[in-house]
C-alpha cells in the first residue's frame, strides 16, 4: 500500500494562484513592517487559499507484477549447421524450467525469422515483441543465436541483454563470394567474373587458394585467388541458352561448414543479331511475306536478293540503268558465306542461277556447321531441281512422282511434329489450307514434321555434317500471312525454324532442362520418342542421389516437380545419358557469407555471453534485473481540510487579526 497528498481545487488553478498572490502578498508586507495582527492575518488567508486548493489524502492498494524475460530464438538458416538447433532447443528448455520455478518471472519466447536480405536481423523481431511488454516489467532480453547478427549495434540499453551462443567458442569459416556474376553474355565471347575468397575467424590474409570454375559440371578454369583480394576470371560463353556456372575453393582446415566454399549462378548465352541471307530465284508472291516474317524478329539481320534475270541474258539497256544493286555473287558465296547464320533459298533452281561451284560452297558451308532452308515450288520437280545440283546430297528430301500436286489441302502436324518444339505449339490446330505442293521422298534420318495433300511430306528437317537443313515443299506459305480465313501460324513456324537452325536450346528436340524457383526443382524432358524416356536421377549439392519418375504432360514432354530442403548449391539431374544442372541461390546471400559462430558482433551490446557448447545453460535469475513493478488495485481518498470547519477557523483568524490591529490602535 502507498499513500500521498493530492489536490482537487475548488476553482481553476489560475484563479487560486491569483487569489493567493492578491491576499498573501499584502499579508507578507504587513508582517515585514511588524504590524500587529499580521501573523494572524497571514495564517487566515493562507488557510483560505489552502481550502480552495482542496488537499486530499490518497491511499493506493497495489499488487506486485512479475518480471518479464524476453527470449529471442534465432531461426535463420545458419542455425541448421551442426548441432546448433539442438543446442538452442536445450537452452530454451532450461530457461522455461527455470522460469517455472517461481511466479515472479514470466517468460515470453519469440523467433528471429529468416530475412530476405541483409543477413540475420534481430531488431525487427525485438521491436515487435517489445510492443506487447510493459517497459516497467522488462527485466532482460536473452538471444539464443550463433552470433551472426548484423544489427546488434541498435539493441536497446534499458534492460540487460544476454547472448547464449550455439557453439563451443569462436569458429572459423571459408567463404567464396561472387562480387560480380554476369547474367547474360554473347555466345562465342567471354564475360568477366569477379570473385573473392575470405577466411573468417583466422588471420591468413595473403594466402593463395586454388579456385575451380565449372560450366555445367565441366571445368573451364582453375585460378589462384589471394585470400581477401578480388579476382577476375574471363568466362567463356560457349553456347546460347542457360548454363550453370559454379566456382569452388578447397575447405579451410577446421571450418564449421563447407556450404559457402562454393557459389553458383546461371549464365544465359545469347546470340548476337542473326545474319540471314534470303535469295529468291525469281520474283514471286511469297517474297514480301518472307521479308515481313523475317524482319518481325528483332534478332534477325536480313539480307535479301532477288535474281531478276539469267546470267548472260541479253539486255536492251545498260545494266547500270536497270540494276539498283548488282548481285554480289562472288562476295556472298565465296568470301562472305561464313558470315551468315542461315541461308534461305526461295523457289531457287539450278538452271545457271548460280555456278555449280557456288552451290558446292553452300553445301560445304552447311556441313561445317551452317544452316540451309529451301522453299521449293514446281521448279523442284523439273530438270533444274536443286536435288540434281551439288546441294542435292544435303537436302532432307528428293523429288518423287507425281511431281507438282495442285489441289487444296490443309497442312497437318505429324505425330513426330507434335513432339518437335518447332511445330508442337500448334499441333492439333485446324490450319488454313494451301493449294499446291511438291511430291517428295524424305531421305534417311530426316524428320517429317508436316504433311500435305495425300499425306505427302510438307516440312522436312535434317542434318548434314555439323549443320542443319530443312525443306518446305510448297511455295504457298505466304497464304497464311493474308489474314482472314487464310490466317495461319506463319510467324511462329518460321521463327521456330530459324532458331532451330541456329541450335537454340529451347528448340532442341532431345533435351533435358531443370530450373529452381521458390524452393522447388522443376525438370523438363523433351524427346521425339513416343515411349517413356526413363526416370530421372537427382543428385543434391551434398552428393546424395535419388530416383524421381517423370509425368507426361504433352506428346514428347515429360516433367517432374519436387520441393527442396536445401536452398543453396548446384543440383545435377540425369536421364538417358543426358545431364542438366540447376542452381539454388539463397534468398539471403549475406546470411551465408560468414557461418562461424562468434561473439565478436555482440560484444559491447551483451551484458552476458554464454557458449552453450562448453557451458551449461545458465539459470534465468542471474540474467535479469528485478524491476519491482506493481499494479494499482484500489484507491481511497479523503479531504485533509473539511471545508466548513476550516472556513470557520480561517474567518476566526482573520477576525482576530482585525481585532488585534484595531485594539492596538485604540
Amino acid at each position: 500500500m502507498s499513500a500521498h497528498i493530492s489536490f482537487d481545487p475548488l476553482l481553476p488553478w489560475p484563479v487560486v494562484i491569483a487569489l493567493a498572490v492578491l491576499t498573501l502578498l499584502p499579508c507578507l508586507l504587513a508582517l515585514g513592517t511588524r504590524r500587529r495582527g499580521g501573523l494572524l492575518r497571514l495564517a487566515g488567508f493562507a488557510l483560505l487559499v489552502l481550502i480552495l486548493a482542496g488537499p486530499r489524502w490518497v491511499e493506493h492498494s497495489a499488487r506486485p507484477l512479475p518480471d518479464v524475460a524476453l527470449v529471442l530464438v534465432d531461426q535463420s538458416p545458419s542455425m541448421e549447421i551442426g548441432a546448433r538447433r539442438e543446442m538452442a532447443a536445450r537452452a530454451l528448455a532450461a530457461l522455461r524450467a527455470s522460469a517455472g520455478q517461481t511466479d515472479a518471472t514470466r517468460l515470453i519466447v519469440a523467433g528471429i525469422p529468416p530475412a530476405t536480405s541483409g543477413g540475420t536481423q534481430i531488431l525487427p523481431a525485438l521491436h515487435q515483441a517489445l510492443a506487447n511488454i510493459e517497459p516497467d516489467q522488462l527485466a532482460g532480453i536473452i538471444a539464443i543465436t550463433d552470433g551472426e547478427i548484423t544489427d546488434a549495434a541498435g539493441l536497446p540499453r534499458n534492460a540487460p541483454f544476454s547472448a547464449l551462443l550455439t557453439g563451443s567458442g569462436e569458429e572459423t569459416d571459408r567463404e567464396l563470394r561472387l562480387d560480380n556474376a554476369p547474367s547474360f553474355g554473347l555466345a562465342g565471347q567471354t564475360v568477366p567474373l569477379r570473385l573473392s575468397v575470405f577466411d573468417h575467424g583466422v588471420n591468413d590474409a595473403g594466402t593463395t587458394v586454388p579456385v575451380t570454375v565449372t560450366e555445367d559440371g565441366q571445368t573451364v578454369a582453375t585460378v589462384a585467388a589471394v585470400v581477401g583480394q578480388p579476382l577476375s576470371v574471363n568466362l567463356p560463353v560457349r553456347h546460347a541458352g542457360p548454363a550453370v556456372i559454379s566456382a569452388s575453393a578447397p575447405p579451410l582446415a577446421g571450418e564449421v561448414s563447407v556450404i559457402n566454399d562454393q557459389a553458383a549462378f546461371t549464365l544465359t548465352g545469347i546470340h548476337k543479331r542473326l545474319n540471314v541471307l534470303l535469295v529468291s530465284g525469281s520474283p514471286n508472291q511469297g517474297e514480301r511475306a518472307w521479308r515481313l516474317l523475317l524482319k518481325s524478329d528483332p534478332a534477325v539481320q536480313l539480307v535479301h536478293f532477288t535474281i531478276l534475270r539469267m546470267p548472260g541474258e541479253p539486255l536492251d539497256a545498260d545494266p547500270r540503268d536497270i540494276a539498283l544493286v548488282p548481285f554480289p555473287v562472288r562476295e556472298l558465296f565465296e568470301t562472305d558465306i561464313t558470315k551468315f547464320d542461315l541461308i534461305i533459298l526461295d523457289q531457287f533452281n539450278a538452271n545457271d542461277l548460280l555456278p555449280a561451284e557456288y552451290l558446292a560452297n553452300i553445301a560445304a558451308y552447311v556441313e561445317n556447321g551452317g544452316a540451309l532452308l529451301a522453299e521449293v515450288g514446281p521448279e523442284f520437280a523439273g530438270p533444274e531441281s536443286l536435288a540434281g545440283s551439288p546441294l542435292g546430297p544435303i537436302l532432307p528430301a528428293i523429288p518423287a512422282a507425281p511431281g507438282t500436286v495442285t489441289q487444296e489441302f490443309p497442312p497437318l502436324i505429324t505425330p513426330l511434329g507434335a513432339r518437335h518444339p518447332v511445330t508442337a505449339s500448334f499441333a492439333g490446330a485446324k490450319l488454313a489450307p494451301w493449294g499446291r505442293m511438291e511430291a517428295a521422298t524424305p531421305t534417311p534420318g530426316s524428320l517429317v514434321l508436316m504433311t500435305g495433300a495425300d499425306d505427302l511430306p510438307l516440312l522436312v528437317l535434317g542434318r548434314a555434317g555439323k549443320g542443319r537443313t530443312g525443306i518446305l515443299l510448297s511455295d504457298q506459305l505466304w497464304l497464311w500471312t493474308r489474314g482472314g480465313a487464310h490466317a495461319g501460324p506463319a510467324l511462329p513456324l518460321l521463327r521456330g525454324l530459324v532458331h532451330w537452325f541456329l541450335h537454340e536450346p529451347a528448340l532442341e528436340a532431345e533435351a533435358l532442362t531443370a530450373t529452381i524457383a521458390h524452393d522447388r526443382l522443376s525438370i523438363d524432358r523433351r524427346t521425339l520418342s513416343p515411349s517413356y524416356p526413363g526416370d530421372a536421377t537427382i543428385t543434391d549439392p551434398d552428393g546424395q542421389s535419388r530416383i524421381v519418375p517423370l509425368t507426361q504432360t504433352a506428346p514428347g514432354r515429360y516433367t517432374a516437380t519436387l520441393p527442396l530442403k536445401k536452398n543453396t548449391g548446384v543440383w545435377k539431374i540425369g536421364e538417358g545419358g543426358k545431364t542438366a544442372y540447376a542452381v539454388a541461390a539463397p534468398d539471403n546471400a549475406a546470411e551465408y557469407q560468414d557461418l562461424a559462430a562468434t561473439a565478436s558482433k555482440l560484444r559491447g551490446a551483451a551484458h552476458n555471453i554464454v557458449w552453450l557448447g562448453r557451458d551449461p545453460a545458465p539459470a534465468l535469475g542471474p540474467l535479469l534485473t528485478h524491476r519491482h513493478a506493481t499494479q494499482i488495485t484500489g484507491t481511497a481518498s479523503q479531504p485533509l481540510l473539511p471545508p466548513l470547519p476550516a472556513l470557520l477557523i480561517a474567518l476566526a483568524l482573520i477576525t482576530a487579526a482585525w481585532w488585534r490591529e484595531n485594539g492596538a490602535s485604540a
